[in-house]
């Protein structure tokens, strides 16, 4: 086993970062004995674990099995929707992890540019994720306004224990829906959606 680049060396999509049979631990790809870098970060190797890595720069969103996200329906295909995610990856979203009945076209329950929350239910070592928006609080999201923070800034607004979410929620009398892709949804009264931009601003 070898590594090609140095530790810590910035990387590309498609960089050959390693050779050999090293376990993958995020941000690479294996394509027969040669690993590949699938994100812009930078490389990581763990000698004793035989692992390597890429963690990704700050900025875009790099989903996680679990997570909550907000959507935007960009593709209906036959058997399944296409959802930008605020993400270098488009994510799908399949018949069965969204509606309990068979349905022909699936326009009818998302069309394209609607948007939903719904949880990251797979991902693979590409980071091709799978959604799920079948049961509360996942869903279509009507009416209100989408406002965008750093992925990484997400957990301050939520707060420890979702402490400073709930106090702009009581503040506001708002309704907030946060995805861990960095994409707020905001609905009430319109003095009260900037109030909540504004703060959201201010932790960005």
């Amino acid at each position: 086993m070898e590594c090609v680049v140095n530790e810590r060396e910035l990387v590309t999509p498609g960089t050959l970062v390693a050779t050999g049979k090293w376990n993958l631990s995020g941000g690479v790809v294996r394509e027969g004995d040669e690993v590949f870098s699938t994100v812009l970060g930078l490389f990581y190797h763990e000698d004793e674990r035989k692992t390597v890595r890429v963690v990704p720069l700050e900025g875009k969103y790099v989903p996680k099995a679990g997570d909550s996200v907000i959507g935007k329906i960009v593709k209906v295909l036959p058997g399944k929707w296409l959802v930008d995610i605020n993400s270098a990856y488009i994510a799908s979203l399949e018949p069965r992890n969204a509606i309990h009945d068979r349905i022909e076209d699936l326009s009818r329950v998302y069309d394209v540019g609607d948007l939903i929350f719904a949880k990251v239910d797979y991902v693979n070592e590409i980071y091709d994720a799978t959604l799920f928006s079948k049961a509360s609080p996942y869903g279509k999201l009507r009416g209100g306004s989408i406002f965008e923070l750093r992925p990484t800034r997400v957990p301050r607004l939520i707060g420890k224990k979702g402490s400073m979410i709930y106090m702009i929620k009581q503040t506001t009398r708002t309704k907030i829906l946060v995805g861990q892709n960095g994409l707020v949804w905001v609905k009430g009264r319109k003095e009260m959606e900037d109030i909540v931009e504004k703060a959201i601003d201010i932790i960005n």
